[in-house]
């Protein structure tokens, strides 16, 4: 009888010393799977980048996000089979495989309809990575708010506004919104400053100051790009427009802010004046 108990706990124990290290051997290769995966697409995603000038700007940010959400879709791929295999170790999840494969249609019906927002977010997910309207680092306006796209998931993209706050925005709602993408061709912008001046004031002047201006900034990106133009007339002001072109949007905003700050002080250092108001006096007014 003893003996019998012995056999018993002894098989038992046998038993779940088996089932202990086939767990651990496969959570321990579903571990070094997903790990060995984004080693090498991390590698191969540098080996590309790596190969492109920094100028293939639209070439760089598709390779990016490509393989991010690619990378995301296989860990979640290893992370899926290695949890079926795992359960498929105890007794009790195969013997109900098969009714759970008969109650598939039933149960898939229900599963879709309850996570039909998730499945919509997945699937715009995975339609932003390849038709890239947007991708990693792009100048985008949302909603009113000027960002960067900082991240990609399956499920959202988080747009780094420029106060640094994040904006986390669901894919689906991501894909049917209208979004304004600066860099989506080319990540070099032009920045407008508008000037209101007097209409003494020689608009060659301040050609020649601007042409200063851009030659010196270490935020231009073409010097060539240093337009003066008189857009519109006001009855006390001349409307003028300066452009200037920035590699990017942040040197673009920093562009436009030093043409500012430096036109100002020509101004002064010049004795021009800026936007003055002018009383015609009637004959016969006291003055």
């Amino acid at each position: 009888m003893i003996d019998s108990i012995i056999k018993t706990v002894s098989s038992i124990n046998h038993e779940i010393i088996a089932k202990s290290i086939s767990t651990l051997a496969i959570v321990a290769a579903v571990i070094i799977a997903v790990k060995l995966l984004n080693r090498f697409l991390y590698r191969w995603q540098k080996r590309i980048v790596d190969r492109l000038e920094r100028r293939q700007f639209e070439a760089i940010s598709s390779v990016e996000t490509k393989i991010t959400i690619s990378r995301k879709i296989f860990n979640m791929g290893i992370y899926f089979f290695g949890l079926v295999i795992l359960l498929m170790q105890f007794e009790a999840v195969r013997n109900i495989g098969a009714g759970l494969l008969a109650s598939a249609g039933v149960a898939g019906l229900v599963i879709g309809m309850a996570a039909q927002n998730t499945l919509s977010n997945i699937i715009a997910g995975i339609s932003i990575s390849f038709a890239q309207p947007v991708r990693l680092n792009d100048a985008v306006i949302f909603e009113n708010d000027w960002g960067t796209i900082e991240e990609i998931s399956l499920m959202h993209t988080i747009i780094r506004t420029w106060d640094n706050r994040r904006i986390v925005v669901p894919n689906n709602v991501l894909s049917n919104r209208v979004v304004q993408n600066w860099t989506i061709k080319d990540p070099s912008l032009l920045g407008v400053v508008m000037l209101y001046v007097d209409y003494t004031c020689d608009i060659n002047t301040i050609k020649k100051w601007l042409k200063e201006i851009i030659d010196q900034s270490t935020y231009s990106t073409d010097e060539r790009v240093a337009v003066v133009q008189v857009v519109d007339f006001t009855e006390k002001t001349m409307v003028v427009r300066i452009l200037g072109k920035g590699p990017d949007s942040p040197s673009t905003w920093n562009l436009r802010c030093e043409i500012r700050e430096k036109l100002i002080g020509k101004f002064r250092e010049a004795g021009l004046p800026l936007p003055l108001i002018r009383i015609q006096k009637q004959e016969g007014e006291k003055t």
